[in-house]
């Protein structure tokens, strides 16, 4: 059975998305699915194949403003040959596969793209400076968001249910001296 490696790494992304040419640098991605697997996450736009090699070059084609019509002798494009010259560029797919992210609908907006960004998880939390922002400043939006916070909290750990703890973890008993527990932790960094 034919296997297909998945790269997550930024020299393969870099050159499916021509930043760079290949061959890419080698990296230490191992995960393998089944080529199957892969042309799904590719026709879905998760992914893309990777580039084993690419051709650069140039070649005749109808020219886009008088379409080779043989009529029109004074085209400014072709100057009546009714070809021009255009450059392509060919890649020359392999059987592996790399994460890529979204392209950004703005072409200008693809070189401002995060490696790998819309699949970097995003989990709220409250920092000082939203403390400090709803708190000090005043700003009642703020204050809204970290009271909002801490009811969801407050409603994981009143979750009634067969799996209460695998809901909410277990608490640990109050210690000073290490900063663990209900009453003596109060979010400090080890």
């Amino acid at each position: 059975m034919n296997v297909s490696k998945v790269h997550s790494c930024h020299g393969q992304e870099a050159v499916v998305l021509q930043e760079q040419e290949p061959p890419a640098e080698k990296c230490n991605c191992r995960l393998t699915i089944t080529i199957a697997q892969a042309t799904a996450l590719v026709s879905r736009g998760e992914a893309k194949w990777v580039v084993k090699s690419r051709t650069r070059g140039f070649r005749d084609t109808a020219c886009r403003l008088c379409r080779g019509d043989q009529e029109v002798k004074n085209c400014a494009n072709c100057g009546g040959s009714g070809k021009e010259i255009e450059a392509f560029v060919e890649d020359i797919p392999g059987i592996d596969i790399v994460y890529t992210s979204s392209d950004p609908i703005d072409e200008k907006e693809r070189k401002k793209r995060k490696w790998l960004a819309p699949k970097t998880p995003r989990v709220a939390t409250i920092e000082s400076e939203h403390i400090e922002r709803a708190y000090v400043d005043g700003n009642k939006e703020a204050a809204e968001r970290i009271e909002e916070y801490g009811r969801l909290i407050l409603d994981a750990r009143t979750y009634i249910g067969p799996d209460r703890i695998l809901a909410i973890g277990v608490e640990p008993a109050d210690n000073p001296e290490t900063g663990e527990g209900r009453n003596c932790d109060y979010g400090r960094t080890t």
